[in-house]
């Protein structure tokens, strides 16, 4: 018995490294960026502005089409606000490319923006993120629309 003991606990710190192993493993910046557009489309979908505005930097500013700047997340949450009071219920942003260069990224994407309706609209966008704080944020967001402009 005392044999079957010592063989457990020399098993048990192998199984305890190989945990701590997969949890040191950090995700690239291409996957936290990507979670961070699946993060703000579900801030978005659940009608959360200012969870929106919060994975924005402090000084970040949003370039919307025909709009001027909105600057800091206190701004940018009232647009997302907005954006939701005219009925957008979702926000798909899928990644093209990201190009890291320190602690600053650039992102190239496309985005569908969707309400009870169906998809209400669908662009391209660029993103300059800052990592702030350990966490990757967007910085300077800009975006428009792919659809031809209503004549």
């Amino acid at each position: 018995m005392a044999t079957k003991k010592k063989a457990a606990a020399k098993k048990a710190p192998a199984k305890k490294a190989s945990a701590k192993k997969t949890a040191s493993k950090k995700l690239s910046v291409v996957d936290q960026i990507k979670a961070n557009n699946k993060a703000l489309g579900a801030a978005v979908a659940a009608g959360d502005a200012k969870a929106a505005g919060k994975m924005y930097t402090r000084t970040a500013r949003l370039m919307p089409p025909n709009a001027d700047f909105f600057k800091g997340m206190k701004a940018i949450s009232a647009f997302w606000q907005g954006a939701i009071d005219m009925g957008i219920k979702g926000a798909v942003l899928k990644t093209a490319e990201v190009e890291q260069l320190g602690t600053t990224a650039i992102e190239v994407g496309t985005y569908t923006l969707s309400g009870a309706t169906g998809v209400l609209d669908k662009g391209k966008y660029l993103v300059v993120w800052k990592k702030d704080g350990g966490v990757w944020k967007l910085h300077r967001d800009i975006f428009n629309s792919s659809n031809p402009a209503a004549g």
